[in-house]
């Protein structure tokens, strides 16, 4: 029989996991190649809500944990083929050649050509749902030396302790959700820097460019390989070749499981501090367990000498 049982109610164990879900923080930005064209991002994103259920089977259920990108900042590259008009002879030389010759004009001779700025924050939605164990740790904190006795080690503020964590049994997450805006967004932001790029252009030269080329914003369409869902492709592109979901389901499990503990306490643990010249009274804990019912979370533990 154990020497220590304490047990923790769902509600209590509710709040103990909104500490967790709320201290939960990360960013990371990057940038690849996709050919024809290239995409940067910036991506940081925290969580919110979620229900919490304890269940009979000795896990903790985890639904619908809203992850909220706090930025979501996407940059395309487009690299579009070159083109060029005019240069064609328009008073010929009798005696071979050309007297006068149309100017020559060539765009999209840059890499990337286009440049696209999209914002997404805010605009873009994940949930993450889960079941996890409760597993015990004990963490040896790496600034104590060899030599502190457990009385040093308290007064440095370097304790060892047990540690309650969130161990995933398995994790999913949604696809991302993207509404009709962003696809405006995005269409929006083409036409507007296709304008850009040939606004300095005289009319015979974009109207040149437009008969050989035709839509140029369905060219862009064509080299992203967007095809007619927009959502879609932006989809595949942040959740796949990007790796967000990946990014964020790997991180969430790191800081339940590693990084961000449900509840840890001192070992030895403290129970009477400093009292003048009497030194404090610590009890060593051994064999920390955890167990878990549709009601509550039981910690039992030895009390060594």
């Amino acid at each position: 029989m154990s020497d220590l049982t304490v047990a923790v109610s769902e509600p209590t164990f509710k709040r103990l996991f909104a500490k967790v879900r709320d201290n939960v923080t990360e960013s990371t930005a990057g940038s690849a190649d996709f050919g024809p064209f290239s995409a940067s991002w910036n991506v940081g994103f925290k969580l919110q809500g979620g229900t919490v259920d304890l269940q009979n089977d000795g896990t903790v259920r985890i639904s619908e944990l809203d992850v909220v990108y706090t930025p979501l900042q996407l940059s395309l590259g487009l690299d579009i083929p070159e083109v060029c008009v005019g240069g064609f002879c328009i008073i010929p030389n009798p005696f071979g050649g050309c007297i006068l010759r149309a100017p020559r004009i060539c765009v999209f001779s840059a890499d990337p050509d286009i440049s696209l700025p999209i914002n997404l924050s805010g605009l873009i939605t994940t949930e993450i749902s889960g079941a996890f164990r409760i597993k015990t740790r004990y963490r040896v904190d790496p600034n104590r030396t060899a030599t502190m006795t457990n009385l040093d080690a308290e007064d440095a503020h370097v304790a060892n302790k047990w540690q309650l964590l969130l161990d995933p049994v398995w994790l999913d997450i949604d696809p991302i959700d993207i509404p009709d805006t962003v696809g405006n967004i995005l269409d929006t932001a083409i036409n507007n820097a296709v304008d850009a790029l040939l606004g300095w252009l005289p009319g015979w030269a974009r109207d040149l460019i437009k008969a050989i080329l035709g839509s140029i914003a369905n060219l862009i369409r064509a080299i992203l390989d967007i095809g007619d869902d927009i959502q879609e492709w932006l989809s595949n592109l942040l959740g796949v070749s990007i790796g967000i979901l990946n990014f964020v389901a790997t991180t969430v499990a790191d800081y339940f499981a590693n990084r961000y503990p449900l509840f840890e306490f001192e070992d030895p643990y403290p129970i009477l501090g400093y009292d003048g010249p009497l030194i404090p009274v610590k009890v060593p804990v051994l064999d920390l367990a955890v167990s878990v019912s549709d009601t509550e979370m039981a910690l039992t533990a030895n009390v060594g000498g």
